[in-house]
């Protein structure tokens, strides 16, 4: 899927946030990264055989040169729909096709911020009174050497 493709098919909807563009940019991510997961199995099978016999060193060139445009041209892809900005689960193992795979709801989301928040909000506070607590140090140590 070339990168002009991409953008054909994101001007075909008149509203950019409506949720079947959403639904069409994921599915269209979801199709470059089988690509690229591809383009990079395909790397890694001719670095592995570089020094086996009939293996071209510009072959594998050409591979890794693909691989690294295909990675640009979804980052771009991913930072021009929005996409990339949305927290996406990793895709479930063959092994855990249970539970994990349900995505989060929006109150567990709530509440793992809010938990993060308050981890950072009382690190802060902890950084704040040690620093309170260095300068009535130092402020101590230059009175004391003043008085002297």
């Amino acid at each position: 899927m070339s990168q002009s493709s991409l953008h054909d098919s994101i001007h075909t909807v008149t509203d950019p946030n409506s949720p079947e563009v959403l639904k069409q940019n994921v599915q269209i991510a979801l199709d470059h990264v089988a690509r690229i997961q591809s383009l990079a199995r395909n790397c890694l099978h001719d670095i592995q055989g570089a020094y086996q016999e009939g293996n071209s060193p510009a072959h594998t060139t050409a591979e890794l040169a693909a691989l690294i445009q295909a990675l640009r041209t979804l980052a771009e892809f991913l930072r021009q729909t929005g996409v990339g900005a949305y927290p996406m689960p990793p895709a479930p193992d063959s092994e855990s096709q249970g539970a994990s795979s349900i995505p989060p709801t929006e109150q567990q989301l709530i509440d793992t911020t809010a938990r993060e928040v308050q981890v950072l909000y009382e690190r802060l506070k902890r950084i704040q009174e040690s620093n309170t607590v260095a300068v009535n140090l130092l402020g101590a140590a230059d009175t004391i050497s003043r008085v002297r």
